[in-house]
């Protein structure tokens, strides 16, 4: 099992989503790492899901929901670290490979624990390294 970081920090590198709950506020909910997707080979992807627990130990570090040009969208910045044993996935491993250690790290959000159904719409996604941490 080793550390690794994906670092969507910056707005300019960071995932936007359209924020659709009526009823919360983002800045009222919690963030966290929903699955990461890598391209396996050009038309499918392999993910990694935290209800399976693929992954542990996680933190998200310096998060904001900064708002975006549009009504009711945010730019996600924050750097996300966790542990993975790759050697357990070795399809993952694969499209690592394949994808010059590229992924999308999806966010999910909370609110008094209880996971959010529906609460955004992906809008723009962006791929960063999955960087081990030394």
């Amino acid at each position: 099992m080793a550390r690794y970081f994906v670092d969507y920090n910056h707005a300019s590198q960071a995932n936007t989503i359209l924020w659709t709950n009526e009823k919360l506020k983002i800045t009222e909910t919690e963030p966290f790492i929903d699955y990461i997707r890598c391209d396996f080979d050009g038309e499918d992807y392999k993910y990694l899901h935290h209800d399976k627990k693929d992954f542990e130990d996680v933190k998200i570090i310096n998060f904001e929901a900064v708002p975006g040009d549009e009504a009711d969208t945010f730019l996600l910045c924050y750097v996300a670290s966790m542990e993975i044993d790759l050697d357990k996935y070795p399809d993952f491993k694969k499209a690592l490979d394949f994808s010059s250690k590229l992924v999308e790290v999806v966010i999910g959000f909370k609110y008094k624990e209880e996971i959010l159904q529906y609460c955004f719409e992906e809008h723009e996604n962006r791929q960063a390294e999955l960087q081990e941490d030394s």
